[in-house]
């Protein structure tokens, strides 16, 4: 009767760390789905939770429904579990990064809508053979932004990282002063850590920078385009007539694209858009009696 009794309570308990194991293990996975998506921590237990509630008691019944109930989802919860997750992340590209034979990294500083400097920093390295490509850190630079504010920042990373200057074997950049001056630019500060480092222009970047003086023909028919789409979009009354105009034709598009400076590959999706719907422009502009935008088409 003794053992007996030992031996359901070892099975309970064993069931119950089971049980415990699983609800964590679903815990982590709906805090990494959240951080993926980007979307608040609150929203596992005010949105995530109460939907898998009521959808296992629809579908299992109220004894699976209850086992959601302690699934942990709370905003600290899910904040911790994101932080763990990172942290081991972090941990497992260091360790492969160390065990490297050479690595090399690319980086740019940037500005966000708040206004704070931010420095991104990606690396590249060898891990079995094979060469793989992960974000390394971020971090904000808190008051000027020269090549001396973002060597001591990846300096100090380095350290505490354990990395070693002497196996970087490359640094790419973009072409602004703080980070290509010959005398306390960036790569040329790196240059006395890593000699055997070779500094690289960022491939973006020069597109982004050979896109700002297009050739007069290629700059006339921009220009022709953003004219036709600024008309088009203008305003709300225009919007409404141009969007009808491609229900009745039958439209894969209904609305044309804006062009904006700052995204410079937005001036291949305006131009594709325009071209493709070209014969919907050309009747809107002939109906609103533009014949000159229409000679643009």
């Amino acid at each position: 009767m003794e053992n007996s009794l030992k031996k359901r309570r070892f099975d309970a308990c064993g069931e119950h760390q089971q049980t415990s194991k699983a609800v964590t293990q679903a815990s982590f996975e709906i805090a990494q789905h959240i951080a993926k998506q980007k979307k608040p921590h609150t929203i596992g237990e005010n949105l995530i939770k109460p939907c898998l509630k009521r959808a296992v008691k629809v579908v299992l019944g109220e004894e699976s429904a209850n086992k959601i109930d302690k699934m942990p989802l709370s905003n600290n919860t899910v904040e911790d579990r994101i932080t763990r997750m990172s942290a081991d992340i972090k941990e497992k590209v260091i360790v492969d990064i160390s065990t490297s034979p050479l690595f090399a990294i690319q980086l740019d500083e940037s500005t966000d809508v708040a206004g704070c400097s931010q420095l991104l920093v990606f690396v590249r390295y060898i891990c079995e053979d094979d060469l793989k490509e992960e974000f390394l850190f971020c971090s904000d630079l808190e008051q000027t932004t020269t090549g001396q504010d973002v060597l001591e920042k990846i300096d100090d990373f380095f350290d505490s990282s354990g990395l070693e200057w002497e196996k970087m074997c490359g640094v790419c950049t973009d072409g602004a002063p703080a980070m290509l001056g010959s005398k306390s630019g960036f790569q040329t500060r790196v240059k006395e850590k890593a000699p055997n480092a070779k500094g690289t222009h960022c491939m973006i970047h020069r597109y982004a920078l050979a896109s700002k003086t297009l050739p007069v023909p290629l700059q006339d028919v921009l220009s022709s385009v953003i004219k036709i789409v600024n008309f088009v979009k203008g305003s709300a009354l225009q919007t409404r007539l141009f969007k009808q105009l491609c229900k009745e034709m039958g439209s894969e598009h209904e609305s044309l694209l804006f062009y904006t400076q700052v995204r410079w590959l937005s001036k291949g999706n305006v131009l594709r858009r325009v071209f493709e719907m070209r014969e919907e422009i050309q009747l809107f502009l002939e109906i609103q009696g533009k014949q000159n935008l229409k000679k643009s088409v």
